[in-house]
């Protein structure tokens, strides 16, 4: 007899596709990363801790909390740093979701919403985004109830890239005051201005938004995220985060990056100003079908995605098969540097040059 809960033996882990992810063999454009490398001044920060013989000391975090705080733009005590964003969206469920307890997770989006909503006993109601009406705000507000414990908004949406604007978030945060509000801000930096519901966190104490220093920043493998919300609830928060769950090298890397951070911003201009058009620009020229986004990634559809990603990771670069809700699958592609995308488009037209543009879109 099993000791592990029964709804917890029902659950399958989500897997993601790690294996062979080899910088030096492939351009990664599958995992909505930074697709160049952090400067110098931060791994040499890095380095210099490494070498002062620290690693046997438990963390301590200085002023990292407030480092974030005043970058996001809100009070201290409206902030808490966390272990990736993962443990930012694992935080809320476990304190605002009861068992037996519904969450609205618009699909398709990320995997760790509904694993865990469902870790702590919670049933997933799914409506659907789609590329012509993008984010369901009036289907979503249709299925609050009395049970609803969780709204989850990813904001851009991944796989789709899908904005929502701040406008449906607050209408959606009026609506159900009873519910956690998660908003999901990992590629905030691409975002536009205004875009973002962080000045919303002290009228609305039932939003919690969650971002992440892996994508822009460009340290996913030192997991630092960041959770804003209303005072209180961060008090609450705070008991159940233990006190040593982020790693002193993920405040190294922090505090260096902080005080240098144009870096980030050339990366997102180079992305936002360079990249996304040129391959925006090629998908239209090609008759390819894609969603309006608003990210660092698009996702897009071709005739045989299964085969076209194999040809593509054998010519060295790693896009993402990802599915639709309807099921139709497609490519997930992240936008990388100018140079690299440009080597993305000479391969596609590669494989794709003998074949007519209207056969290419698979919808």
């Amino acid at each position: 007899m099993s000791v592990i809960k029964a709804h917890i033996r029902s659950l399958t882990p989500y897997l993601p596709p790690l294996d062979g992810r080899d910088p030096k063999k492939f351009i990664l454009l599958d995992f909505n990363e930074r697709t160049v490398p952090v400067p110098a001044h931060i791994t040499d920060a890095l380095k210099e801790y490494l070498d002062s013989g620290g690693l046997q000391r438990y963390p301590s975090y200085g002023r990292m909390n407030e480092q974030i705080a005043e970058y996001a733009g809100v009070r201290a005590e409206e902030c808490m740093f966390t272990n990736g964003s993962d443990q930012g969206i694992d935080l809320v469920v476990r304190c605002c979701c009861e068992k037996g307890t519904e969450a609205i997770i618009p699909s398709p989006t990320f995997a760790m919403y509904e694993q865990a909503a469902e870790s702590e006993g919670v049933s997933i109601r799914r409506p659907h985004f789609t590329k012509e009406k993008g984010f369901p705000v009036d289907e979503v507000i249709a299925m609050v109830g009395p049970k609803t414990s969780l709204i989850v908004i990813s904001n851009p949406n991944n796989p789709t890239g899908t904005p929502v604007s701040r406008d449906a978030i607050v209408k959606i945060a009026q609506n159900a005051p009873h519910c956690a509000i998660l908003v999901d801000e990992c590629y905030y930096e691409f975002m536009g201005p205004g875009e973002s519901v962080v000045a919303d966190i002290a009228t609305y104490p039932n939003i919690f938004l969650c971002r992440t220093f892996s994508k822009t920043w460009g340290m996913p493998s030192l997991r630092l995220g960041y959770l804003l919300s209303a005072e209180q609830n961060i008090k609450a928060l705070c008991c159940v985060r233990g006190p040593y769950d982020i790693n002193h090298l993920a405040g190294i890397a922090l505090d260096a990056a902080m005080k240098d951070r144009q870096y980030v911003w050339d990366f997102v201009d180079e992305v936002n100003k360079r990249s996304k058009p040129l391959f925006e620009a090629f998908l239209k020229r090609e008759g390819i079908e894609f969603w309006p986004t608003s990210a660092n990634f698009i996702f897009c559809y071709f005739s045989d995605p299964v085969e076209l990603e194999k040809s593509i990771r054998s010519r060295g670069i790693l896009v993402r098969p990802k599915k639709d809700a309807e099921g139709t699958l497609g490519l997930r592609i992240t936008f990388g540097s100018e140079a690299q995308m440009q080597k993305l488009i000479e391969v596609l037209e590669e494989l794709l040059g003998g074949e007519p543009a209207a056969k290419r879109p698979c919808l």
